[in-house]
């Protein structure tokens, strides 16, 4: 026969176990799914996959060139920061390059509330100048064959800029393009603007990472194309020709 007794306990003891083996499982169950939390999905989920086709839109302009007869030598020589040795600064052409890459819009795809990916859905780039402008001493007789070369050598400068300019356009144009059809979507932290501000920024970091050697081929290529102009020896065969000129015709104005 079985004694009740012993029964109970061994009942209770048994209860008292599997109780025991309850609460342990209950406290593994809530520590790994505290754990599945924090690991969140976003954390794991790349946006490299993700391949932008922005809107792009290239831009560029010369700008509206403006003759300036008004300014005397001495600040011209002081804005064009000197001159060749012997010679004095009577001309002057100057303008400010423009370089600009804007992302004016954005996709944001949400992966968690930690996590998303951004991808640029408008793009406008612009290259070219602002300002044009070409002095020429107040001070030269605007009949003389001194004002004709001077104005004219200045033209010649900005022509160069617009040649420039226009050899470099489809270059520099391809290589944005490119630039942006190879870039993937940002992962960024979250979705506030914050977040998207840096992914943005991230971004103009890596199109003018991009944009950086054939920007400064445009600029080494403009200067030398200049210095063709502006040597001792142009100057000097410059200056002959209005010598000459005057030598013929002393009593002659233009």
């Amino acid at each position: 026969s079985v004694d009740i007794r012993h029964l109970g306990k061994y009942l209770r003891k048994s209860y008292n176990k599997m109780k025991k083996s309850a609460i342990l499982v209950l406290i593994c169950v809530c520590f790994f799914a505290a754990k599945a939390s924090a690991w969140s999905y976003g954390e794991f989920v790349s946006c490299d996959a993700i391949n932008p086709k922005p809107k792009i839109t290239f831009l560029t302009s010369y700008g509206q060139l403006i003759h300036d007869l008004s300014t005397p030598q001495r600040e011209i020589e002081r804005i064009a920061g000197g001159a060749e040795k012997g010679f004095f600064v009577v001309g002057l052409a100057t303008l400010k390059p423009q370089y600009q890459i804007w992302i004016k819009d954005v996709y944001v795809k949400t992966l968690d509330q930690n996590h998303a990916c951004l991808l640029p859905s408008e793009i406008e780039i612009k290259f070219g100048y602002n300002d044009p402008l070409i002095y020429v001493s107040k001070e030269i007789d605007r009949n003389s064959c001194k004002f004709s070369q001077v104005i004219r050598h200045e033209q010649v400068h900005q022509r160069i800029n617009i040649l420039t300019l226009e050899y470099f356009l489809p270059l520099i144009d391809e290589t944005i393009r490119n630039a942006i059809s190879e870039v993937r979507a940002i992962k960024v932290s979250g979705t506030g603007d914050a977040e998207i501000r840096a992914g943005i920024d991230r971004l103009y970091e890596y199109y003018t990472a991009r944009l950086k050697p054939i920007i400064d081929e445009f600029h080494k290529a403009r200067e030398n194309e200049q210095r063709k102009l502006d040597n001792i020896v142009n100057y000097t065969m410059e200056s002959e020709l209005c010598r000459e000129f005057d030598r013929e015709r002393p009593d002659k104005r233009l």
